[in-house]
């Protein structure tokens, strides 16, 4: 009876651990970052490129998406819906250096409107 128990000890510890390390989306965040009015870029540098994704920072966007744009990076939209504060998008691959930005739109009453456009030099 004592060998399943150190058995499953030993299973609770491990899974403890990978939940503590696996931390925010942000935690292998390695480049540049910032925020503007109510959006936030972050990036990491890959081996071939760089990665960038964002986040609405501090007020839920009932209806909205945001926009990624910079070198070897093709415009691309996170999907349109409702977004909580501080849900990162995916990530977007990219490649080179130059400037990455992410804009945030949120439509209120059919309109769209920019809340916030912060860019980063990668």
């Amino acid at each position: 009876m004592r060998r399943p128990i150190t058995f499953g000890l030993s299973m609770l510890a491990a899974s403890a651990t990978l939940f503590a390390s696996a931390g925010t989306a942000r935690a292998d965040e390695n480049g540049p970052s910032g925020c503007n009015k109510n959006v936030c870029i972050y990036t990491a540098y890959t081996g071939s490129g760089y990665q960038v994704w964002g986040e609405f920072d501090h007020t839920n966007v009932q209806d909205g998406h945001l926009d990624f744009w910079g070198p070897g990076r093709p415009r691309v939209s996170s999907p349109n819906g409702y977004w909580p504060a501080n849900h990162d998008t995916r990530r977007y691959a990219g490649k080179g250096s130059g400037k990455v930005c992410a804009e945030g739109w949120s439509r209120v009453g059919g309109k769209w409107n920019s809340v916030g456009l912060p860019c980063v030099t990668i």
